[in-house]
């Protein structure tokens, strides 16, 4: 009969350990090479950039009367459309109220306006949104010649880039008052009568008064 000596067990007992941790450790590298991205794929789906779309945009800057006085109020309407062929990205429009005119209110179909900067805020614009509007109301508080500018901007590239940029120009007079009473007086004889002179200065005061309240 042979006998089996107790080192040799253990020895064949460490082999075979050793053996499994190899197993394992081959079963986890194979696990860890299929859970890599592949990346090509990532490039493949990687978006276009917001200068590769093209749209053309059309700015307009129109004032709702041309001639007014000295407290009169007068509405800029802006607008843009955007007839394609691309969604047109980060739109905006400054807009540069001229000296002289106070602002009042404002309105907009799209966006946000901020009297303070003078920027209009768009947003991205597609041909599905139409043409869209900011209305400014102001007030004349001098006289002269007013000329608003608006300018126009976005992160695509604008097929009428050439175009992006309008001003409308108005003008502002005296009170009505004050020129039809100058006028009076300068069509009078250096001895016309007193009494015409007394009226015409009262109605000036009334015609002042009225436009004030």
């Amino acid at each position: 009969m042979s006998c089996i000596n107790a080192k040799d067990i253990n020895e064949a007992e460490l082999d075979l350990n050793q053996e499994d941790d190899v197993d394992l450790e081959i079963t986890t590298d194979s696990n860890e090479s299929a859970d890599e991205p592949v990346e090509e794929n990532i490039l493949a789906s990687a978006p276009e950039s917001d200068a590769d779309s093209q749209s053309y945009l059309i700015l307009d800057n129109d004032a709702d009367k041309e001639n007014i006085y000295i407290g009169d109020y007068v509405t800029w309407v802006v607008s843009v459309i955007n007839k394609g062929p691309d969604t047109a990205k980060n739109v905006n429009v400054f807009d540069q109220l001229p000296d002289g005119l106070k602002y009042i209110k404002h309105s907009t179909t799209k966006g946000i306006f901020d009297p303070k900067s003078g920027i209009w805020d768009i947003g991205d614009l597609s041909v599905d949104d139409g043409e869209v509007f900011l209305n400014i109301t102001t007030k004349a508080v001098s006289a002269g010649e007013k000329i608003n500018k608006a300018d126009l901007t976005t992160d695509s590239h604008n097929l009428n880039e050439n175009e992006s940029y309008e001003e409308e120009e108005i003008d502002v007079f005296e009170h009505e008052s004050e020129t039809f009473t100058a006028k009076a007086m300068t069509s009078l004889h250096p001895t016309g009568n007193p009494a015409l002179l007394i009226l015409l200065s009262f109605f000036a005061i009334f015609i002042t008064a009225i436009k004030s309240n």
